[in-house]
């Protein structure tokens, strides 16, 4: 198994390689680099030659880049390839493939603010339609000498998420650390609507709700994945997405899990609404969790509960 890592010619930032070197130091794993060349010009033939010189010139950049990468990774154990392609995204998930990949790490968009994510071109796509978990690494992210020391499991807060058992306790497993379930809830804009929300003990209720959703799923990843410690945190709450994130007890070495959309295809990762906001505002590394195929009988189809 390995860890691919995308990495462009032209990228500065070595915040991905940092996240998958705590991912690399946690489980052990050898570390692809992939650095993918976009080609604009697809099959058109050049008479002049200016497309081969064109070519030559960006695999040199891209083989630079790619040894400048592995430097920075020091002792890791890290092997390279460059590859030329009209979409970087689908070139990713394609080594991703061809590898066997446990996981596929990219980086924030530039356009993001310091300490946090943003989605873009390439990890936008990566987050919509990788088949494996996509690791996405903070803007200015920067190695934790300990490596990955806690999975934290963000839960939807109306809907039981006992689909992410199954993944969630393979990436635990995997990583061989604890998993805390967090249930993130932005509080209603109206003081005086979020009053009458708590003196009509419907607060109440709903955090009855979302304790038990949690409960399950947490014996549920226990049952996967004997061993690993589970914990639950009920509700972290703020007026905004960003306080709401702000107000969790957040360490060195955590990493957040976010499952996928209900609505996304299956056995693909399909980031909605809710988990993008997660994500944009989370102060830690990212981990999306594609949604798991339901079991199928003998004939093929699903088996009905």
């Amino acid at each position: 198994m390995s860890i691919v890592v995308g990495f462009g010619s032209d990228t500065r930032s070595t915040a991905p390689l940092d996240l998958a070197a705590d991912i690399a130091r946690t489980t052990g794993e050898q570390i692809v680099l992939v650095s993918v060349v976009q080609d604009s010009w697809g099959t058109l033939h050049d008479h002049a030659g200016v497309d081969d010189d064109w070519h030559r010139q960006v695999r040199a950049q891209a083989t630079e880049a790619l040894a400048g990468a592995r430097d920075h990774l020091g002792e890791h154990d890290v092997t390279t390839r460059a590859r030329t392609a009209r979409s970087v995204p689908q070139s990713l998930l394609e080594e991703t493939r061809e590898a066997g990949a446990r996981l596929l790490v990219t980086g924030s968009a530039t356009h993001g603010a310091l300490g946090r994510i943003a989605f873009g071109s390439t990890n936008d796509r990566l987050a919509h339609s990788a088949e494996t978990p996509v690791a996405i690494a903070p803007r200015g992210y920067v190695a934790h000498p300990g490596g990955i020391e806690r999975l934290v499991v963000a839960v939807d807060p109306t809907v039981s998420d006992e689909a992410l058992a199954k993944p969630v306790a393979d990436l635990a497993g995997w990583l061989g650390v604890p998993v805390e379930i967090v249930t993130f809830a932005v509080r209603s804009g109206s003081r005086s609507a979020f009053a009458t929300f708590a003196s009509l003990e419907i607060a109440r209720a709903w955090s009855d709700m979302v304790r038990d959703h949690q409960l399950r799923l947490a014996g549920r990843i226990r049952e996967l994945a004997p061993g690993t410690t589970v914990s639950t945190v009920q509700v972290s709450t703020g007026e905004r997405w960003s306080l709401a994130l702000e107000s969790y007890g957040w360490r060195a070495g955590d990493l957040l899990a976010v499952g996928s959309s209900q609505h996304g295809p299956v056995a693909r990762v399909f980031v909605g609404s809710t988990a993008t906001r997660i994500v944009n505002h989370s102060p830690v590394p990212v981990v999306l969790l594609p949604r798991p195929a339901p079991a199928r009988s003998a004939v093929g189809r699903p088996r009905k509960h």
